[in-house]
Order: C-alpha cells, then sequence, then structure tokens
C-alpha cells in the first residue's frame, strides 16, 4: 500500500531525527587547526580547575563529574561500543580519535542524550501517576456533594498537570561543533 504524503513526511523528518541523535555523539568533523602545545584539555582544566559549575551539576546530582585531564581519544567506559564496531570500526564514533576536546564533544552529546530519555521517562512516570489518580477519582463513590465537589477540583488540577506535561521544552547551548547540520 502506498504512503500518504503525510506519512512520507513524517518518515522523512524522522530519519533527520534519527540521524541528528547519531550525529549528536560524533566529534566534529572540521579540521580545527589546534596548536599541539595548547590542547583542550588544559585548557579544560584551567577553566574548570577547582570546582566548576560542570562538576558542581554532577555533585548536586550526586554523580562523580568525568575528568578531562589528558589528551587521550575518546573511548567508552565499559568497551562494549568499541567492540560492537569491531566489523565495521569506520563507523564508531571513536574511530577518528580526536583527542580531549573529541572526548569532550562526545560527551556534550551524550549528556544531551541522557538528559532527554531521563525525561522521557520521568514524564511517563508522572503520566502514570495521574491518571491513576483519575481512575481512583472516576471509580470512587461521589454521592456525597461535598466529596463530589472536592473531586471535581481535584480532577481539574489533575488534567492541569497533563496538559502541562504534554509540553515539549527547548535550552539553549552554544554551538560547539563547527561542521555538520
Amino acid at each position: 500500500m502506498a504512503l500518504s504524503n503525510a506519512e512520507r513526511q513524517r518518515l522523512h523528518y524522522q530519519r533527520q531525527k534519527d540521524k541528528k541523535k547519531v550525529d549528536l555523539k560524533q566529534p566534529d568533523g572540521a579540521d580545527l587547526p589546534i596548536r599541539t602545545e595548547d590542547p583542550f584539555y588544559e585548557w579544560f582544566q584551567g577553566q574548570a580547575g577547582g570546582f566548576s559549575d560542570f562538576a558542581k551539576c554532577f555533585d548536586i546530582a550526586g554523580m562523580e563529574a568525568p575528568d578531562i585531564d589528558d589528551d587521550s581519544d575518546p573511548k567508552s567506559f565499559t568497551g562494549e561500543i568499541e567492540h560492537s564496531f569491531n566489523d565495521t570500526p569506520e563507523r564508531s564514533p571513536y574511530a577518528h580519535g580526536g583527542g580531549s576536546l573529541a572526548r569532550g564533544e562526545i560527551m556534550v552529546g551524550c549528556l544531551i542524550d541522557a538528559a532527554s530519555e531521563l525525561a522521557r521517562i520521568i514524564n511517563e512516570y508522572k503520566r502514570k501517576q495521574v491518571d491513576a489518580r483519575l481512575e481512583e477519582i472516576d471509580n470512587a463513590d461521589l454521592s456525597d456533594p461535598t466529596v463530589k465537589k472536592n473531586a471535581l477540583a481535584e480532577v481539574v488540577r489533575l488534567q492541569k498537570m497533563k496538559e502541562h506535561l504534554d509540553k515539549q521544552v527547548r535550552w539553549s547551548f552554544p554551538q560547539w561543533k563547527l561542521a555538520g547540520e
């Protein structure tokens, strides 16, 4: 069965979104002329030396901040990512090396993706809780006028919560990549 124009458009935009998600976790492809005597990790240490906002955010979240303290190439924590690209190493996000700058770029993309996924999971959980409460109210005995009035007020409050959870939010970041779209 042939796809409608709207379905083709939806698939096209989904493919673009999926590609952006993959590109987000790739280091910048631009050939930036970095002087060997001025590697990113040293600059990062100078900027983030001590207790930076970067480290503070991780501390608030109860996690240890990743340290960028040498110019080694990016690699996964477990080694599983590299293992999954054994047959096609050129497709690995680590294929082109890139040192500490590439590690930082990959980290930004992964943190954005992780935050987005965690936000989706939290949103889904809160929706489930609101729906469960609405179902409780729906199944409750509302014969008493006072109980019914309170229940209706609660339903309105819960519906507003659901409307709020329907919204998308945007955060602005400084551009950190020189190449790509």
